[in-house]
C-alpha cells in the first residue's frame, strides 16, 4: 500500500494554450507590417528607415500614454536589471525594425518576412541548444526542418516585372533581422517582476523609435508628402502592427510559451505576408511556394509546447514523497521510504 504526503499537491500545469493563441495572433498582426510599409512607401517620399522610426515611436507613445493614465508605469521596478532589459528590448526593436523595412524595399515583401522570421527560430534553437548542450525534442527538430524547407519554397514568389532592388543586400538585412528577433525572443522570455507587457512595450519601443529617428534624420520624415492612405496606414501600422502585436506577443511569452515555440509560431507572419503581398501588391505565390505554405503551417502544429501536466508533477512528488508499509521481522508494521526516494541527509 502506498499513501502520499498530506498537503504535497502537484502545482497546476501553466496555461501554455492561452500564451500560444497571443503568441498566434501577434505573429498574424505583424504579417501586415511589410504591405503597410511598401503602401506607405508608395504613397509618400517617406524612406523605410523612417518609417521603422515612425511606427516604434507612434505605437510606443501610444501604449505609454495608456500605461500612464492607469499607473502601470509607476510599478516599473528602478532597477539595474529592469534598465538593461528595457535598453536591450529598445535595441533589439530598432535594430530589427531598420533592417526588415530596408529588406523589404531590397527583395519585396514575401522573400523579407519569409528570411527574417524563418530565420528567427533557428537562432533560438541555436541559442537553447547551446545553452543546454543537448539537442532540442524530436517534434521541435521536426518542425524546425519543416519550417526550413516550407520557407524555401515559400520565398518563390515572383515579384512585379517593375520591382527593383539589391537581392543579396536585401536577403543580407533580413538576416540580421532574423537575429534580432530571435534575440528579442530569447530576452523576452525571461519575465521580471513588474516588468508587465504594456510597460515594457511602452518604454522599449518609445526609446526604440527615438534612436531610430538618428539614422532617418538625414533624409527626413517628409511627413508633408503622405497622402490620407499613407496617414491612415500609419496609424494601422503603429497602433495595430506594432502596438496590440507586441503587446499580444510579450504577453504570450510570459504565458509560459517558449522561445522557440514561440519563434516557430511567429511563423504565421510570413504566410500571412505573403497572403497580403499576393492579394495586394500583386506578387505571384507558385505551386511550390502554397506547398511551402502547408509546411509552415504543420511546422506551426508541431511548435506547441508540451504542458508540464499534473500528472508528471504528481509522479515526481510521488516519487519523492511515497512510502512503502511492510512488516518487520515481529509482525509491526513499519514504514520505508522508496528506493528512488532521495537519501536522508547525514547527520
Amino acid at each position: 500500500m502506498t499513501t502520499t504526503r498530506p498537503g504535497a499537491e502537484a502545482p497546476p500545469a501553466p496555461a501554455l494554450g492561452g500564451g500560444a493563441v497571443l503568441v498566434a495572433t501577434g505573429a498574424l498582426l505583424w504579417g501586415t507590417g511589410g504591405v503597410a510599409a511598401a503602401t506607405i512607401t508608395a504613397h509618400s517620399a517617406m524612406s523605410p528607415t523612417a518609417v521603422s522610426a515612425l511606427r516604434l515611436l507612434l505605437g510606443g507613445l501610444a501604449v505609454l500614454g495608456v500605461t500612464a493614465v492607469t499607473g502601470q508605469l509607476r510599478a516599473i521596478p528602478r532597477t539595474a536589471a529592469s534598465a538593461r532589459h528595457v535598453l536591450l528590448t529598445a535595441a533589439l526593436a530598432a535594430v530589427f525594425g531598420a533592417a526588415y523595412f530596408q529588406s523589404v524595399v531590397q527583395v519585396g515583401v514575401a522573400v523579407a518576412t519569409v528570411v527574417a522570421l524563418g530565420g528567427a527560430p533557428l537562432v533560438v534553437a541555436a541559442h537553447g541548444t547551446l545553452r543546454a548542450r543537448r539537442l532540442p525534442r524530436l517534434p521541435v527538430l521536426v518542425a524546425l526542418a519543416a519550417s526550413v524547407a516550407g520557407l524555401a519554397l515559400v520565398g518563390d514568389v515572383r515579384r512585379p516585372a517593375d520591382a527593383g532592388g539589391d537581392a543579396g543586400w536585401g536577403v543580407a538585412l533580413a538576416l540580421v533581422a532574423a537575429v534580432a528577433f530571435g534575440a528579442t525572443t530569447v530576452v523576452n522570455r525571461r519575465v521580471l517582476p513588474g516588468l508587465a507587457p504594456a510597460p515594457l512595450v511602452a518604454t522599449a519601443f518609445t526609446l526604440a523609435g527615438l534612436a531610430s529617428l538618428v539614422p532617418a534624420a538625414p533624409a527626413g520624415l517628409a511627413l508633408g508628402s503622405l497622402d490620407a492612405t499613407a496617414w491612415v496606414t500609419l496609424a494601422f501600422l503603429a497602433l495595430v502592427q506594432t502596438a496590440v502585436g507586441y503587446l499580444a506577443f510579450y504577453a504570450g511569452l510570459q504565458r509560459g510559451v517558449s522561445a522557440t515555440s514561440a519563434a516557430l509560431l511567429s511563423l504565421l507572419e510570413p504566410v500571412g505576408a505573403t497572403v497580403l503581398a499576393v492579394a495586394v501588391l500583386g506578387e505571384h505565390v507558385t505551386p511550390a511556394a502554397a506547398v511551402g505554405i502547408g509546411l509552415v503551417l504543420g511546422a506551426v502544429l508541431l511548435a506547441r509546447d508540451r504542458p508540464a501536466g499534473a500528472t508528471a508533477a504528481a509522479s515526481s512528488t510521488t516519487s519523492t514523497t511515497t512510502r512503502t508499509t511492510r512488516r518487520g521481522p515481529r509482525g509491526r508494521r513499519r514504514t520505508a521510504p522508496r528506493s528512488d526516494a532521495p537519501p536522508p541527509a547525514a547527520a
